[in-house]
């Protein structure tokens, strides 16, 4: 009989964070770089297959909760505990703009697949759909009657999915044209 428990090989380990790690991304491009977020509010940058830390970005007040690179690696989002999400260009490393507008720490965030809006839900309930060219929230969305738990535009952009504490998914219009 056959085990339906495939065998794994580990690339490394390594500590990624002083306190607890958070969140985590994958690059979406290559695939080799690796962004965590954690309770010492810092994202920290990682080349698989290294074990030293490649960039440190600080500059968030509370703890980070979700990352996620942009199509390319160029990009990423950041969203904390005190409800603002930075964009952070890593070609330079600075913050690109900071996003405000959610009450409550922000538990996910999702860039679209052409990269100019991103996506973010939050403990508040809410989700926000974001304007990177105009810098500001186009859309909210009344979430789940509980926290935003995950959030995900489709490959097309057409659609954001999101899942909450209130055990629902909704797929909805994501209003871009």
């Amino acid at each position: 009989m056959n085990s339906p428990v495939k065998r794994s090989w580990k690339l490394q380990d390594f500590m990624a964070h002083g306190a607890s790690v958070n969140c985590l991304s994958l690059g979406k491009k290559s695939g080799q770089v690796l962004a965590t977020g954690g309770d010492d509010k810092k994202v920290n940058l990682w080349a698989l297959g290294k074990s030293n830390c490649i960039m440190s970005l600080s500059g968030h007040s509370t703890p980070v909760e979700s990352v996620q690179f942009g199509n390319g690696e160029e990009t990423l989002s950041a969203g904390c505990q005190s409800g603002a999400i930075k964009i952070w260009n890593l070609a330079v490393p600075t913050v690109q703009r900071t996003l405000n507008g959610h009450k409550s720490s922000i538990t996910s965030v999702d860039f679209h697949p052409y990269g100019d809006y991103l996506c973010s839900g939050s403990l508040d309930s809410f989700i926000k759909l974001w304007d990177l060219r105009r810098k500001g929230c186009i859309y909210t969305y009344r979430g789940h009657s509980k926290s935003i738990n995950s959030i995900r535009f489709s490959p097309d952009g057409q659609w954001i999915a999101s899942g909450g504490e209130d055990g629902v998914v909704r797929v909805r219009k994501s209003l871009l044209e």
